[in-house]
């Protein structure tokens, strides 16, 4: 596979909105509902789970609960709340761990995702697919988030691959920016037929 004349060796994949739909909203009701104010809690609450001190390791589960206790009242339990917390809110998106298989054949891939810790368990447990991968990256372990320059500096230097022959996959056009600036090629995702597309017009192997 060639991307404006430079072989592409390793594919870099978000994870949320790539491989996997999701939707937080669910973890935000289910929390604000348990909350003085539910309507204004869900409001405030917005994006929670991607707070960058959640999702770099910075906060605990534990220190997130007496947060929203104290802010909002938060009536659950902590065993309750975490329980909220895990219920899985995503499910893989039709066909892409069939392409994701194909592709591990022929080229290097790399998961690299912004995901709080103990989600990131239920996410295991419940994608064996993502086993086809030669490095699983995500930013509770690395202290650091997309689109943080220094993030996409680590794949280069782990894969030991200039980013000229690294492409980046991720629905959040922000994220694919920054993987740009830093020479890495870019898609940004919207659909699996449209990325499937994509990858036949650069030459991809299997697809």
């Amino acid at each position: 596979m060639r991307i404006a004349g430079s072989e592409i060796d390793v594919i870099v994949f978000d994870l949320f909105g790539v491989l996997i739909s999701f939707d937080d909203d669910l973890v935000i009701e289910r929390l604000a509902r348990h909350c003085d104010d539910p309507a204004g809690a869900f409001q405030r609450l917005d994006k929670l789970t991607a707070s960058h001190d959640i999702i770099t390791g910075q906060s605990s589960l534990p220190r997130v609960h007496q947060r929203l206790a104290e802010a909002e009242g938060l009536k659950l339990s902590y065993t309750e709340f975490e329980a909220a917390w895990l219920e899985p809110y995503s499910q893989a998106i039709p066909g892409m761990a069939e392409l994701v298989e194909t592709l591990s054949r022929h080229y290097r891939l790399v998961l690299l995702s912004n995901v709080d810790r103990d989600y990131w368990r239920v996410v295991r447990t419940l994608h064996p697919e993502l086993d086809c991968f030669e490095a699983l990256l995500v930013s509770c372990d690395l202290g650091m988030a997309k689109p943080d320059p220094e993030i996409y500096r680590h794949v280069s230097r782990l894969t030991g691959t200039e980013p000229a022959r690294c492409l980046f996959v991720d629905d959040t056009q922000l994220n694919v920016d920054a993987a740009r600036e830093l020479g890495f090629h870019g898609h940004t995702f919207r659909t699996l037929s449209a990325f499937r597309e994509e990858l036949r017009q650069s030459g991809a192997t299997g697809v």
